[in-house]
């Protein structure tokens, strides 16, 4: 093996240690990291990693596997429900993106030629896969409304590429319409033929292939079937023009109906991560900080030009889908940047002398910037969508559901743990209303019949208009545990016949909820872990009569039994 490869290895994998412990210690995305990294260990920073064609091919799989596990996230059924998202709204925003660029580039950019224009244009209007679909993974939201809408336009796009890299060479050839057309229509026939054959091979074959694997019992050949699964469907895609990326998609979408959907997911997720981490880092490499420090008004001004543009028309679009304002701008915000596709197209414009390597070289600064800057963008499009929420949402007041309420319960915080007290109490016909910070969780809950109310229950105003003087009890069930501490002993306070019961972490912070005022505290980690005990004695043959008889006796005197966690808390 090349000396010079070993060498990048070892560099990316000492980065891989240093930057996602670092990041995760500062609270910042491991994408920015990793794009920082890259932009010092590049060739326009230290030269330490080469900037080759093995690096950039090894980083590509990265994109292909991070496709195949959102496959596995959408099955048949869901892509089924959002496919006129995919072709509806992914569609206007490819070709109303790729207009407005086309318009902006061809004002401010004279040396541009409308065709070249026309391909940049339609290449800025693409948004990265890999950094939308890292971030939603890493926040959990890729099952949420705007995670589901994001991955549908992204869908789209990459679909969008296929026709576009067919149309570059026409273009340079300054062919007729006609021409141009009819290329495009073989091109799109030859795909559609190409997609529905992997498509049908993939149904048919992947799960025998995955069953007969299983049976050997054996992980390293399972594992194997899953990177031939992976790469074997993107070279197949890949062959016939398509997105690498799409063949690894469709492979996804295929396993997520079976039964092995877990185990893939399992096996695949540490070399998905490893090689988004390169992915990452190769677009860092491509950033000249010294160039971009030159040229920075001009630099500033496309990023900017380029997030607005994108933010502006997505938010309008989406809107149009009847989202409400919150909604489209976060979607707005979080697929606003450039795409990794873009280079690629960017590299075949230049080939097709379409464009000149200054333009690229400038172009393709602002597309890694803009890319770099989708963590904040994800996080500023959140926090509106947010406050849109709350600003829509009226707060708990006394209305019929409640004004008359008397000897209720009050349960505060609808999470999961919230949400098994409320399903008992309804279930025991014992009158309750819950209060929940969460604008959307409350307006799931309530459309299932559940009297839920969208409410801080920090501002006791809002336990007040809930019928607090009222109550029998208030359950806490909220995550925070400095929130629970503080507003304890302010309950007790105020409202003396109320009895408080509260979710505790553990014995130490039970013990403070305690001397606050709470009647009664279940630290989670102990009465978990004794529910565990509770279920080894039963399964080695111990009666259940001793088993309860047993934890009762651990339960009582608040856990006295339980000197070593007592020390440990």
């Amino acid at each position: 093996m090349h000396h010079g490869i070993i060498v990048d290895v070892l560099v990316f994998l000492a980065i891989a240690v240093l930057v996602s412990p670092l990041c995760h210690r500062i609270k910042v995305s491991p994408v920015l990291g990793y794009l920082v990294a890259g932009s010092v260990v590049g060739p326009a920073g230290l030269e330490v990693i080469s900037d080759n064609e093995s690096t950039r091919s090894l980083a590509e799989l990265g994109i292909v596997f991070l496709l195949f596990m959102i496959g596995l996230e959408l099955s048949w059924d869901r892509l089924r429900v959002i496919r006129h998202f995919i072709f509806g709204l992914g569609s206007a925003q490819v070709l109303g993106c790729g207009l407005a660029a086309t318009l902006v580039l061809s004002a401010l950019v004279p040396t541009l030629s409308l065709p070249g224009a026309i391909v940049v244009g339609l290449a800025l209007a693409f948004s990265s896969t890999a950094f939308v679909l890292q971030i939603l993974s890493e926040r959990g939201a890729l099952t949420s409304q705007t995670g589901r809408v994001a991955v549908a336009v992204l869908i789209l796009q990459d679909l969008a590429v296929v026709p576009l890299l067919v149309l570059i060479p026409l273009l340079g050839a300054g062919g007729g319409i006609w021409d141009m057309a009819w290329g495009m229509g073989i091109a799109m026939t030859k795909a559609a033929l190409a997609m529905v054959t992997i498509f049908v091979v993939a149904r048919l074959a992947l799960r025998p292939l995955f069953q007969a694997v299983a049976a050997t019992r054996s992980p390293e050949v399972f594992v194997a079937a899953a990177l031939f699964a992976v790469i074997g469907t993107s070279f197949a895609t890949e062959s016939v023009g398509l997105s690498h990326s799409l063949g690894a998609f469709l492979a996804g979408v295929m396993l997520a109906s079976t039964e092995f959907r877990h185990q893939v997911e399992a096996d695949i997720l540490p070399i998905r991560g490893l090689l988004m981490g390169l992915f990452f880092l190769t677009v860092g490499m491509t950033v000249n900080p010294a160039e971009l420090v030159a040229d920075l008004p001009t630099t500033a001004i496309g990023v900017g030009l380029l997030l607005g543009i994108k933010t502006v028309i997505l938010a309008a679009l989406a809107m149009a889908f009847r989202f409400p304002l919150g909604t489209a701008l976060h979607l707005g915000l979080l697929l606003a940047q450039g795409g990794e596709f873009a280079f690629v197209v960017l590299a075949r414009a230049q080939q097709n002398m379409l464009l000149g390597p200054v333009t690229a070289e400038l172009i393709t600064g602002v597309v890694a910037i803009s890319m770099a800057a989708t963590p904040v963008l994800a996080i500023c499009g959140e926090w509106i969508a947010r406050r849109r929420q709350q600003a829509t949402s009226r707060p708990a007041e006394p209305d019929d559901e409640t004004k008359d309420l008397a000897n209720h319960v009050i349960v505060a915080g609808c999470g999961r743990a919230g949400q098994i007290v409320l399903s008992v109490l309804r279930d025991q016909n014992i009158p309750f209303v819950a209060i929940e910070r969460e604008p959307l969780l409350v307006e799931t809950l309530r459309k299932n019949g559940l009297p839920v109310y969208f409410g801080d229950i920090r501002k006791l105003e809002v336990l007040k208009a809930v019928g607090g003087d009222r109550a029998r009890a208030v359950v806490l069930t909220i995550d925070s545990g400095s929130s629970r501490e503080k507003l304890v002993p302010r309950l007790h306070e105020l409202f003396p016949h109320l009895h408080i019961l509260v979710r505790a972490r553990d014995r130490r912070q039970a013990r403070g909820l305690e001397l606050g005022g709470a009647a009664a505290v279940v630290p989670e980690i102990l009465e978990g872990s004794l529910q565990l005990s509770g279920q080894v004695l039963r399964h080695l043959g111990t009666p259940a009569e001793e088993v309860s008889v047993l934890l009762e006796e651990y339960r009582r005197d608040d856990y006295a039994k339980l000197e070593l966690t007592r020390e440990r808390d």
